[in-house]
């Protein structure tokens, strides 16, 4: 038989180890509260679609932010972020001792322009430890005046970086989906994952780190090739060697002729773009309606076009090019309540001395004025199946492109303006048209 006071030691040991237990609980480091590793490759999201094809990406992206380790490092540029569940899932990777860095636009968080999330989200990064955390591990967020990396222009980046996430490494996203809830539900995007590449990884890295310090670099434009089929570009497009437009020397090097990959000896040029007009997208619808005429073979996805640049590609030539505009505006107000937001081009066939190339261009950067002054990240992609991947999208939108008065209002004139979540018909016209370049 046991006394009562043999079994008090016992009694007492199995107290002290309970508390220790939940004294473990209370401070124990937090864990990853997702067990998602990002696969590589591209995402796209159907705003007209159900709740999977409209939250394709930012479910990807949030489930990434969740699956971050401790210690581990998250780091966005996002031109805007009005999202909770991004913010949220920010938050608590900060808490867990994630460290997390943003750089965004100062002129969607500002007192002119008020950003509850965006505010809540600096104040948090503020809390659990972070004076105290070693420099590399801080959370921070910051909001660039103008471009971060420029004199001027604006912070127009989409890309996001992990460290570690789930069983992955060194993952980069990029494209034009921005962290907000407008780019699942009011418009369609894209993200181009990368995955285990250090190289890539490092390079963005280095991009994030200048955007961070909202100083002018004496070298804005960084272009580096990381193996056959991946190219990196960064703008602003400022520096050495910063003499001709981009988009023209992709352009310049295709060759209508000649293609073995496309069945007919054309080269293919597929195009979905956000936003095409002033001086520069005057001369770079020059180019692509020149390659109409000499026989390459464009389809056209859009949102806004200048009146200039559809005339050049509507009239300047045998055919007009084929194109789609991708927008709806369900009140006939002029301010589209939903529109395209990519800003990829594709080509299959003769690019440089290649006759069967399949090159994709994906990323943030418009085709309009402003692009070259602000920070831009984009992508140059060598793979077929990506290519294959983006077209099979921008054919589907071609041939089925959503009808641009839902409601059978009908509009008075043609709007060629874009809007915010939660603002339309609130914006002044000159406001109204700065979003186009802005968004």
């Amino acid at each position: 038989m046991t006394t009562r006071s043999a079994r008090f030691p016992t009694l007492l040991v199995c107290l002290v180890a309970a508390f220790a237990v939940s004294l473990g609980a209370l401070v124990a480091p937090a864990e990853a509260v997702g067990h998602y590793t990002p696969p590589p490759g591209v995402r796209t999201n159907n705003p007209l679609g159900d709740r999977t094809a409209r939250r394709a990406i930012i479910s990807h992206v949030i489930r990434t932010i969740d699956s971050t380790p401790r210690k581990s490092h998250i780091r966005i540029a996002s031109w805007n972020i009005r999202s909770d569940a991004i913010v949220d899932a920010l938050i608590r990777a900060h808490e867990r001792h994630v460290s997390v860095r943003v750089v965004m636009d100062r002129g969607n968080a500002n007192p002119d322009n008020p950003n509850p999330g965006v505010e809540r989200l600096q104040r948090a990064l503020t809390h659990h430890g972070n004076s105290t955390r070693k420099p590399s591990m801080r959370s921070h967020l910051e909001r660039c005046v103008s471009s971060c990396r420029g004199r001027s222009g604006i912070a127009h980046s989409k890309f996001f970086l992990f460290d570690h996430a789930g069983h992955a490494h060194d993952v980069v996203m990029n494209g034009s989906f921005n962290a907000t809830d407008l780019a699942a539900y009011g418009q369609w995007n894209d993200i181009f994952t990368v995955v285990g590449r250090p190289g890539v990884f490092q390079e963005f890295r280095t991009i994030f780190t200048q955007m961070q310090r909202d100083k002018p670099v004496a070298q804005g434009y960084r272009s580096h090739r990381f193996g056959p089929t991946l190219t990196t570009m960064a703008f602003p497009y400022t520096g050495k060697h910063t003499v001709t437009d981009p988009v023209m020397r992709e352009l310049d090097r295709v060759k209508c002729g000649g293609a073995t990959n496309t069945g007919d000896g054309h080269t293919r040029v597929r195009i979905a773009q956000t936003s095409w007009y002033g001086d520069r997208g005057k001369k770079i619808a020059w180019r692509v309606r020149n390659m109409q005429n000499n026989g390459c073979r464009v389809h056209i996805v859009y949102a806004v076009m200048g009146n200039e640049v559809l005339r050049i590609l509507r009239h300047e030539g045998p055919q007009p090019v084929p194109m789609r505009q991708i927008v709806q505006d369900y009140d006939a107000d002029g301010v589209y309540d939903k529109y395209l937001h990519m800003k990829v081009m594709t080509i299959q066939g003769h690019y440089r001395q290649a006759t069967d190339a399949t090159v994709t261009i994906n990323g943030s950067a418009n085709w309009s004025p402003a692009v070259l002054a602000s920070d831009e990240a984009v992508l140059r992609l060598g793979r077929a199946s990506v290519m294959k991947r983006y077209n099979r999208w921008i054919s589907y939108l071609f041939h089925h492109p959503p009808k641009k008065y839902p409601n059978g209002k009908g509009g008075t004139s043609s709007p060629s303006v874009v809007g915010r979540a939660g603002t339309p018909g609130a914006l002044s016209h000159l406001d109204r048209y700065a979003l186009v370049e802005a968004d």
